[in-house]
């Protein structure tokens, strides 16, 4: 086609949509007609400023109680202007809405000022009655009415509010303030099928009363979807399981610059503050199956005072790939075994509290009627699951920089990290966390105090006592075998803990097992926590849980095994403050100087795994038993690698390693022992 011919068409085309938008877009007259702003009424009165075919501008309008006549609501100016065309279909006749200078009234004569309300999108229908319902006070008798009346005519648009603060006054006479910067939300859709927002945010929002402030510098969220409306009867009654969170997802949401300064109950006269800030806090991605991640950032608190304060510090915390049906399944266990853990007059149950939480916990989550968790089939783990016998339910899990503080003691966590790897069908076939190190560092004074149980210690602790944590597990679908090549705990520069293990069996158990049969044992173990204490109480009974707890793992069988413990210098150490206490040192010498004795060392570490050797020659003992002391004899003196290794001659069923008849045998239980390492 030649360009001037294109032109034309065009300018045809310009010509032809010019009267056809004037023909279907309703005139200034008839907007304000249906909107009711055409003259004032009993319960809308302004006067009119200026009414133009684009600009309606109305002064001092007043919003009254339709019963009582009381004013509710107030603004300086209402402005009604058309928005400019786009030249699409669905803009015709769209209106955008601004109040300035507002100010609302509650049942209270509470006031709340508004700087500017800014709605775009609106049009000739009855989306303006609704915002009439709602600035009047008919919000609070049909509440339930006003946002989908909203939505019957296809709301597209944005809302913009600005500058908004009230105060509201307790019983007692507690007066609390309220602030908010900005609240945004763009891309709002309300069809009566449900809703949708691109972008929403609140920013500078504060809260502050004679005792508290709490302060949010930013709130927002991306992507907000809501399949459904939910219907409000009476605010009152209103309670978070109403809500049915499967119709919801969320792209993202995101808190920042969070500040709180809390007043604490008073101990001794002496009142104390909790003071909280935090950086960042996110949430992404989240439906009703899965929540992408949760995050948390440069988190601090310091509470109580003088010798009784605390302080704690949090670099970074996130965990990714949260199945959130799962843990709301958990939940939902818990729930159906609450009426049963009631509190006696005579006793109480430790884990109730837990067993509320995590209840309460799936039924917001899930909406679940509470009085259908009990009634709910439990779901099976294949169907929660989808990794398989290494899935927990959370794909990764890192953090950095944990920190507490009190009372001189001082612990930390340098860095936690776990990663899964999955096979093309999402098995996860390996699954590790990079080493932990946790470390617990004792005041000084306390360590220098003569007659402090510490004293003797100092030279053992001065630098801290540090635990390191570690795991690497892997998978094997096609052989049904599940490795624990490394399941570590190392006190450093002491002695360190390593067990392995495989087993085989669990694609069956996650077929079959539900999360009621997973929990059973936890299930036993509260109700007998809840039992009355004092006559008929229970006796406990270890071998009964034991076997309890494995009864759950039928058809899972157990392999092979190790248990190794390390020797890294920790022995030598404890026999040198021992040695030190038994022989003081000679004048001009000192303490530490002596615990590196050598020959005292070799001596005390010599004397405490004879007694073993003795023990073990004794001739009521079993061949294991021998092994055992004559292995851990050998472990104390020299050192180095003692390992319990189990080699069963086949395979075990592992419900029956809770029988202890012939336990060893069965096992393949053997010590052996590994010299020190030569520098």
């Amino acid at each position: 086609m030649k360009l001037k011919y294109l032109l034309a068409a065009t300018a045809l085309c310009s010509v032809m949509i010019a009267p056809a938008y004037a023909q279907t877009a309703p005139t200034m007259r008839e907007m304000l007609q249906d909107w009711q702003l055409d003259k004032p009424s009993a319960t809308m009165q302004f006067v009119t400023k200026s009414v133009t075919e684009d600009r309606t501008v109305l002064e001092n309008v007043v919003f009254k109680d339709k019963e009582t006549k009381k004013t509710t609501m107030s603004f300086g100016q209402l402005v009604v202007q058309r928005a400019p065309s786009t030249g699409l279909s669905n803009d015709q006749g769209r209106f955008i809405l601004s109040l300035e200078n507002g100010v609302s009234f509650n049942k209270a004569d509470e006031k709340t000022t508004i700087g500017k309300i800014e709605a775009t999108g609106l049009t000739q229908k009855s989306n303006l009655e609704a915002f009439s319902k709602w600035f009047g006070g008919e919000a609070s008798k049909a509440g339930a009415n006003v946002v989908p009346s909203l939505a019957n005519t296809g709301f597209e648009g944005d809302i913009r509010i600005t500058s908004v603060a009230s105060q509201t006054k307790t019983a007692n006479g507690k007066v609390t303030s309220s602030k908010i910067g900005n609240i945004n939300l763009l891309g709002v859709s309300l069809t009566p099928e449900g809703g949708a927002t691109r972008s929403m945010e609140m920013l500078n929002l504060e809260v502050v009363d004679s005792e508290n402030t709490i302060k949010f510098g930013k709130i927002s969220g991306t992507d907000l979807k809501n399949n459904g409306w939910l219907v409000v009867e009476d605010a009152s009654t209103f309670k978070p399981e109403d809500i049915d969170f499967k119709k919801f997802s969320l792209g993202s949401m995101l808190v920042e610059d969070v500040a709180m300064d809390i007043k604490l109950p008073a101990e001794k006269d002496q009142p104390g503050n909790m003071v909280f800030t935090m950086d960042r806090m996110e949430l992404a991605n989240w439906t009703d199956k899965n929540i992408g991640k949760f995050g948390m950032s440069g988190m601090k608190a310091t509470m109580g005072v003088a010798e009784k304060r605390v302080d704690m510090s949090l670099e970074s915390f996130a965990l990714e790939d949260i199945n959130v049906a799962y843990f709301s399944a958990l939940g939902g266990a818990f729930a159906k075994i609450l009426p049963s853990l009631e509190q006696k007059p005579s006793g109480r149950s430790a884990l109730l509290g837990f067993a509320e939480l995590a209840s309460a916990t799936a039924i917001t989550a899930t909406a679940m009627p509470a009085n259908s968790a009990a009634t709910a089939p439990s779901p099976k783990l294949k169907d929660l699951l989808p990794g398989g016998p290494l899935d927990g339910g959370i794909g990764a899990i890192s953090m950095s920089r944990f920190g507490i503080e009190a009372m001189g003691f001082n612990f930390t966590i340098d860095k936690v990290a776990t990663n899964s790897t999955r096979n093309a069908d999402g098995i996860i076939t390996a699954t590790r966390m990079v080493p932990t190190t946790m470390k617990l560092t004792i005041p000084e004074a306390m360590l220098n105090q003569p007659d402090s149980p510490m004293a003797m210690f100092a030279p053992l602790v001065a630098d801290g006592v540090e635990l390191v944590i570690r795991y690497d597990a892997t998978y094997e679908p096609t052989t049904d075998v599940v490795k624990f090549k490394e399941l570590g705990y190392e006190f450093k520069g002491w002695a360190g803990f390593n067990f392995n293990l495989a087993m085989d069996g669990f694609a069956k158990f996650y077929r079959e097992q539900t999360v009621d049969s997973l929990i059973a044992p936890l299930v036993a173990d509260m109700k007998k926590l809840n039992e009355p204490k004092g006559k008929g109480e229970t006796k406990p009974d270890p071998a009964a849980d034991l076997r309890r707890t494995l009864a759950i793992y039928q058809g899972v069988r157990f392999l092979n095994g190790a248990l190794e413990l390390r020797d890294q210098g920790g022995i030598a150490k404890a026999a040198g403050v021992f040695a030190s206490m038994m022989a003081p040192p000679a004048k001009g010498s000192t303490s530490r100087a002596a615990t590196q004795d050598a020959q005292a060392v070799a001596q005390v570490r010599q004397s405490w795994a004879e007694p073993l050797r003795q023990s073990a020659a004794q001739k009521n003992k079993s061949i294991t038993e021998r092994q055992f002391l004559i292995s851990l004899a050998r472990w104390i003196e020299v050192g180095g690698v003692m390992a319990a290794v189990m080699q069963p001659p086949a395979p075990i069923d592992v419900p029956t390693l809770a029988d202890p008849k012939d336990l060893p045998t069965r096992v393949g239980l053997t010590f052996t022992n590994q010299p020190p390492a030569k520098n």
